[in-house]
C-alpha cells in the first residue's frame, strides 16, 4: 500500500488541504499522522475534519493535542504555545474533542511503527541524534518507525551489520530503500510549521510493499494562513515563523 506519511499539522489548513491534495493525486491508499493536529495555528477544527474520514488512517496523539485534551499539563508549553492550545478548546466540537482524546500514543502494525515523540517516549522526546537512536531501539520491533515532534525531516538508520548507525537531512525528490534486515526512524517534518528554515510544507509517501519513503515539500497559501491566525489574535511570532520555517 502506499501510504500519506505526515506530522504536526498544528491547525495550519491551508498547508493540511494541500498536502492531502497532493497525496491523493499520488495514489495513497492509507494515511499516516504522526501527531500534534492542534497547536500554534488557529484552525485545528477545520483540520480534524479533514483527517477523520481518511481511509485507512493510522494516527498516534501529539504532545499539544495531549495539552489540547488534558491529558498532559501546560506547564510543558511555552506561553506562545498555551496561547494556541486555549484558543482552539474553545472552537472544537465535542466530537472532535473525543477523537483527539481517544487517539493512541503509539501504533504497531505488521508494516511499520508510529510514535510521535520517540519509542521510549512518547510524547516527550526529540529525537535528534544518533546516541537517542541507538537508545530507543529496544523499544520498537517493526521497522521503519515514524515519528514527529521535531519539526525536523530526518531518518536514522542501522543497516545489515553496521555497529554505527547514520542520519542525514531527508532531501525531496530522493527516495530512501528500506532493507528488510535493517531498522530505520522516519521523520516527514511538519505540514504546518517547518522548523528547517523551508516554509514549504513537509510530507512524505511510503509504499510498503516496495518498502520506500520519499519526502516532498509542497507550496501552500501561506499567507491566508498567516491572516486568518492574526484574526484570531494568535502571538505574532507564530504568525510569521511561518514564511521563514523555523
Amino acid at each position: 500500500m502506499i501510504y500519506g506519511v505526515f506530522s504536526d499539522v498544528h491547525g495550519n489548513y491551508e498547508a493540511l488541504r494541500a498536502v492531502l491534495s497532493f497525496f491523493k493525486k499520488n495514489g495513497a491508499g492509507g494515511y499516516i499522522c504522526c501527531g500534534d493536529i492542534a497547536g500554534y495555528g488557529a484552525q485545528a477544527s477545520e483540520c480534524v475534519d479533514a483527517i477523520t474520514p481518511l481511509p485507512n488512517l493510522h494516527c498516534v496523539m501529539g504532545n499539544h493535542d495531549a495539552a489540547l485534551v488534558g491529558r498532559m499539563d501546560l506547564k510543558w508549553f511555552n506561553p506562545t504555545a498555551t496561547a494556541a492550545i486555549l484558543y482552539n478548546r474553545h472552537f472544537l466540537r465535542g466530537e472532535q474533542l473525543e477523537f483527539i482524546a481517544g487517539l493512541p500514543e503509539l501504533v504497531e502494525r505488521e508494516d511499520f511503527t508510529l510514535v510521535h515523540g520517540s519509542p521510549k517516549s512518547h510524547l516527550k522526546e526529540y529525537l535528534l541524534s544518533e546516541m537517542q537512536f541507538m537508545d530507543n531501539l529496544r523499544y520498537w520491533k517493526v521497522s521503519p518507525c515514524f515519528i514527529g515532534h521535531s519539526h525536523m525531516p530526518v531518518y536514522f538508520a542501522l543497516e545489515g551489520e553496521a555497529k554505527v548507525p547514520a542520519t542525514d537531512f531527508l532531501k525531496p525528490m530522493c527516495a530512501m530503500r528500506l532493507a528488510q534486515d535493517s531498522r530505520y526512524i522516519i521523520n516527514p517534518g511538519s505540514v504546518g510549521q517547518p522548523r528547517d528554515s523551508n516554509p514549504l510544507a513537509a510530507c512524505g509517501l511510503y509504499d510498503s510493499s516496495a518498502r520506500t519513503f520519499e519526502l516532498f515539500r509542497i507550496d501552500y497559501d501561506v499567507e491566508k494562513t498567516k491572516r486568518v491566525m492574526r484574526e484570531a489574535g494568535l502571538p505574532p511570532m507564530l504568525v510569521e515563523r511561518l514564511s521563514l520555517g523555523f
